[in-house]
């Protein structure tokens, strides 16, 4: 009788325990799975993004930048990636063209609408905030 006991309440410590640790999948919160960003056309005053599923294309008035792979969105839409700048410069082209410089972007994406800041980190030039629209035309004003 008394190992019955035993074996009763080991069994209820388990299953306690168990219950207070969440075992399982029951009552436990579903861990965020980082999302891509939407691919597509994203469009602002001053820049143009295209987002693919292997790299993202920008384009601002006086630059273009790429950022190889897929850019992964937080639980809250955050984001951070880094890429590549060329700087375009206005007038005729050089046989030696600027040389590309690194380039951090940072942002948040509410549904259509995203927040992106640029900083090229060689040297910590801020190129701005913008505010994109997924599927809106881009108003550039090129510097050539």
């Amino acid at each position: 009788m008394r190992r019955f006991h035993a074996r009763g309440r080991l069994a209820a410590a388990v299953f306690f325990g168990c219950v207070a640790s969440s075992c399982g999948s029951m009552g436990a919160q579903p861990a965020h799975v980082p999302a891509p960003l939407k691919q597509g056309e994203w469009g602002g005053q001053h820049i143009a993004m295209t987002v693919a599923a292997s790299k993202t294309d920008l384009e601002f008035d006086c630059g273009r930048a790429t950022v190889n792979g897929t850019i992964e969105t937080d639980a809250d839409g955050a984001f951070t990636a880094a890429g590549t700048f060329l700087p375009e410069r206005p007038g005729p082209t050089t046989p030696d063209p600027p040389p590309p410089r690194p380039m951090r972007m940072t942002g948040t994406v509410a549904g259509d609408d995203m927040q992106v800041k640029i900083v090229l980190t060689d040297q910590s030039d801020d190129l701005g905030t913008f505010s994109l629209r997924l599927g809106a035309a881009p108003r550039l004003v090129k510097c050539r």
